[in-house]
């Protein structure tokens, strides 16, 4: 388990898992949380960090330095601080929320966390291999 969390393989997994506990977050924002005029626009960014996050993880399969930074980035970013802005400003504790709320903001942070160390591992590798 130890060598395939420390591989690229295990790095670009997590950092799609990561991605999925997102957009599942997010579907659940969008049901209860998101509305009015500016959809369109929102829709359009959540596309966006979607095709940036597909393409650093296409990219750091090719052996990119720079699609293992951009994985790292939106895994600290959109899984981690969402979940502490969550946790400590959107929500704190004693919020009810909505249905579901907390077991997919605890999975963002858990999954996030374990993409960003396997990551971090692997840019370190990268580093000591140049």
């Amino acid at each position: 388990m130890r060598n395939w969390f420390l591989s690229l393989n295990g790095a670009i997994t997590l950092s799609v898992i990561g991605l999925l506990t997102w957009l599942g977050r997010l579907f659940l924002d969008w049901a209860y949380e998101i509305n009015g005029d500016d959809l369109t626009i929102l829709a359009l960014v959540f596309v966006a960090f979607v095709g940036c996050w597909v393409w650093a993880m296409l990219a750091a399969i090719h052996g990119s330095r720079r699609g293992l930074i951009a994985c790292l980035i939106l895994a600290l970013f959109l899984d981690v601080g969402f979940a502490l802005a969550t946790y400590l400003y959107w929500c704190p504790p004693g919020c009810g929320g909505f249905p579901n709320l907390w077991p997919w903001t605890w999975a963002q942070l858990i999954l996030g966390l374990l993409a960003a160390i396997a990551l971090v591992f692997q840019l370190r590798q990268k580093k000591a291999a140049s």
